[in-house]
Parts: structure tokens; sequence; C-alpha cells
């Protein structure tokens, strides 16, 4: 009898020392600096630095090392003077307005976005295939400091000669001259007849290898798929690609799109399964010692341990554990993407065409990029899709349309 009660609370035990090393031990440790994690410290992440000033600092570092690495170039980039005779593959299209902002001390502060996105992309090394091109569309064009400067390293077109004085603009106002911005870097890019287009805003930062990735994804997700290891013709047209979704947004099921979340749910299901294996063949290996236990028995510790690895996925959050699929540019993938927000988007040329088309009939429309593209979706039979992780951060703390700092969601830009 003793020794029957010693071989269930054995079990008992070793699930309870596994709960509390996991969720008391071992995560608080790993996740304190994971912000969408439940373990996030923002004390210990930051110590006792406001996050608005921590996020500056971030931002300036960043800018100071663009600066430098643009100002190192021994040679001008070759896409100031491109081959006239080759073929374009992608177009890259930088929307871009004055940044400048003005502080709470009344002083003036130049955040340098568009210059860490032009820099980063031109780190990629573009091939002979690619062209760049940005669209300075401010109302007073020599007021963007990011692109006069950067104006000796990729060409820079701008929407107006000379200074266009006018009132402050509504939001609603704003929202049309969005869409009139995006429909002349639209046209910039078509210029150089590509067969993609990437149109950037200029506080979209690219990752490290982000070129590389979409070319893969143009080889063996758009132009091709891989039928087993064989690749075949693909037919993905009249399709949008978003290369950024916000990161909020790719949590656990915080979505309304039915495959996306059934993919969530396969994700944590894997994640629990491959967890739970690994930890039982651990304990069967060094801790399964003593009287001989059932399979019944084993089988509940699998089962308790695949249960616990699903609470520590949801604990870690989806958001930090996608970024193990860095690891290589065949393990990104595409989902269906949210309605929210433009500052990445892939386009073939044919829909790119098409978008222009459909902004220009409803450039009266007081309404955001990403509505318009909603509703020619809903419309049109177009589809969207969202590659993951994201292939750009959104660096951009001060918004152009609302005219402010936005003081929330700092993690985002740090």
């Amino acid at each position: 009898m003793m020794q029957r009660c010693m071989i269930f609370r054995r079990p008992v035990c070793d699930a309870l020392v596994l709960y509390v090393a996991m969720f008391c031990v071992v995560l608080p440790i790993l996740c304190h600096r994971l912000h969408y994690s439940i373990y996030y410290s923002q004390t210990l992440h930051m110590g006792r630095t406001d996050p608005f000033a921590y996020a500056m600092k971030v931002n300036n570092d960043r800018k100071k090392l663009a600066q430098t690495s643009l100002l190192s170039r021994t040679s001008p980039s070759s896409h100031m003077v491109p081959d006239v005779d080759s073929n374009v593959k992608l177009a890259v299209g930088f929307v871009t307005v004055n940044r400048q902002v003005k502080m709470r001390d009344g002083s003036l502060y130049s955040p340098g976005y568009l210059m860490q996105s032009v820099e980063a992309i031109l780190r990629e090394n573009p091939s002979s295939e690619t062209r760049l091109v940005v669209c300075n569309v401010d109302s007073d064009p020599s007021s963007n400091a990011d692109a006069v400067f950067l104006s000796s390293f990729v060409p820079v077109r701008s929407k107006n000669l000379k200074r266009n004085t006018t009132a402050p603009l509504t939001l609603e106002d704003s929202f049309k001259k969005e869409r009139e911005d995006y429909i002349y870097c639209l046209n910039q890019t078509l210029s150089f007849d590509p067969e993609f287009i990437l149109i950037l805003e200029d506080d979209a930062l690219a990752t490290p290898g982000a070129l590389g990735i979409i070319d893969h994804i143009i080889r063996t997700k758009i132009e091709k798929k891989y039928r087993g290891f064989e690749l075949i013709k693909n037919n993905y047209t009249k399709t949008f690609f978003k290369l950024f979704t916000p990161t909020y947004m790719q949590n656990d099921f915080h979505t309304t799109k039915p495959k996306r979340i059934f993919v969530h749910i396969l994700d944590l299901i894997g994640m629990g399964i491959l967890g739970g294996t690994m930890i039982s063949f651990v304990h069967t290996l060094f801790f399964n010692k003593g009287p001989k236990r059932s399979y019944a028995t084993m089988y509940g510790f699998f089962v308790v341990s695949v249960v616990c690895c699903i609470l520590a996925a949801l604990a870690v959050s989806r958001v930090h554990l996608m970024e193990w699929r860095r690891i290589s540019k065949h393990f990104f993938v595409m989902f269906q993407a949210d309605n929210c927000c433009t500052p990445a988007v892939l386009y073939r040329k044919d829909t790119a065409e098409d978008f222009l088309k459909y902004l220009e009939t409803t450039r009266h429309n007081a309404s955001p990029i990403d509505g318009d593209m909603n509703r020619l979706v809903m419309s049109h039979g177009y589809k969207r899709f969202a590659v993951e992780p994201n292939l750009f951060s959104h660096i951009g703390m001060y918004s152009s349309l609302q005219k402010k700092i936005n003081r929330n969601f700092m993690h985002g830009f740090v």
C-alpha cells in the first residue's frame, strides 16, 4: 500500500516541481525584457528611465549609426546612375514628409526616420535589378532635411517643386493628402517598369536580410510555390503582401480572421506537443528512478507537460516566439492579413496599377489608405497576405497625420 502511494505521489511532485520551475524561475528570468510577455518588467528593462526618453535614446543611436554608414560610402550609389538596359525586378519607393517636430521645451527635433530607413535598404546591397526612389511629398520640399541629405545617395523626386503654403490641414484633409502622396509615389515607382513594387513609409525600418527574404518570397511563394520538393508556377494575381503588421495584432488570437485563429491554435498545440515530448524524454531519462511506473502514469505526466508548454507559450506570447523563424528565410510564412496598416506593402506590377486606378477614382474620399485597400479587397476580389515575422519595424513616434508624438506603445519604437 505504501509503495502504491509513493508511485502516485512521485509524479504529482514532479509535475508540481515542473510548473514551479517553469513559471516561477525560468520564464521570469528569460522574459522580463519581452514586452508582450506577462513577465515583462519596465523597471528591469529600462531602469528608472522614462519610456519616451529611452525610445528617443534608441532612435538617436540608430540615427547616428545610419548617418555614419552613409557618410562612409566612398563611391556614389549605383542606384544614382542605374543601368538603363537591365530589367527591373523590384522598385522600392519611400513616401516621406518633413518629420521635424517641436518638443515640449520648444526645441526642434529631427528624428531622421527616412535616413535610417534608406540606409537599412542600402546596407543590404540591392542588386542591379533593384531601383530605389525617395518620394518627397512635403509641401515645402527643402524643409525635408533627410531627403535633401539623401539626394547624394539615391534618387529623390519631389511632388512640389517649390514651397506650397497652405493652412493647417484637418484630419480629413490629411487623409486626402495621404492618398495623393501615395498616388504620386506609386507613379514614380511604376515609371521604372518593375515586376514588383515595394512602397515604404519613411518610418519603416528594414530588418537585417529583408531584401534577401523578399526575393526568396517572390521566387518561392508568389511567382512559384512548392509542391513537395518541386517548384511549380503560382497564380498570385490581385494580391497585396503586407511586410509589416503591428506587433500587438500578431499576438495570440488578436485577430478576427478565422484562418489566422486556426493557425494560432495549431501553433500552440505544436509547441505543446514538442515541448511536452522533450520534457517527458528528459524526465524519463534522468529523473524516473525508483519503482517502475505504469504507462498511464507516464502518459499522464506527458499530458501535464504538454499543458505546461502551452501555458508557457501563452505567457511568453506569440509575438516573441515567432522570432525563431528568423533563423532561416525558409521558415518565414504567409498568413491572411488583418485590415490595418500600410507601412510596408509589396505589389505585383499589375496589382499596383489596379490599386493606383482605384485610388484615383476615390481621391476625394476622406479615409486612410488601408481603408481604400480594404474596400478594394471586399468589392473586387483581391486578397491580402501578411509575411511573418515582420520584415520591417515601425520606428515613427511622430505622426505626420495627427501632427503629434505618439507616447503610447513606446515599446514599438525601441
